[in-house]
């Protein structure tokens, strides 16, 4: 799902697209599924020398390691920090692919506080998962030691 023109100025542009590749790995469900007679056909119409078959869809690359860093982090207390509204607000826009219009009148906001409050919760969680991603990079230097 891409966002609004007005939030993409907004939101810190790499994190986005980590969140949006988190919420297409998790929702997994729109994943199309080639069937074992599609693939049979198009082999044999590779090896018949029929091009339109050789032309697929470019297949979109997920991250699924980066995806499930960010879930973890999700999982680990990220919603929980952020608070019961923005939380659902950034679980129903990434996850579920809802549109903002709907996630206003699901949460009653108003339609012009959305990108405040997104923008904000997005930059809350971005701040939670880099300083998870720290505590797990520098593991061992985390852990007070008494000497």
């Amino acid at each position: 799902m891409t966002a609004p023109e007005y939030l993409l100025h907004r939101l810190p542009a790499d994190f986005h697209r980590r969140l949006e590749n988190w919420g297409e790995v998790m929702r997994d469900r729109s994943r199309q599924s080639v069937s074992p007679t599609y693939e049979v056909c198009r082999a044999l119409a590779k090896r018949a020398g029929q091009g339109a078959w050789g032309s697929d869809d470019p297949e979109q690359e997920w991250n699924e390691a980066d995806a499930d860093a960010i879930e973890r982090a999700w999982r680990l207390g990220g919603s929980y920090r952020l608070g019961k509204q923005v939380s659902a607000i950034i679980r129903a826009y990434y996850l579920l692919g809802q549109p903002p219009f709907l996630i206003c009148r699901q949460q009653g906001i108003r339609a012009r506080e959305f990108p405040d409050i997104f923008v904000r919760g997005v930059e809350d969680f971005q701040q939670f998962v880099a300083q998870m991603e720290n505590r797990v990079h520098n593991s061992a230097q985390s852990v007070m030691t008494t000497v």
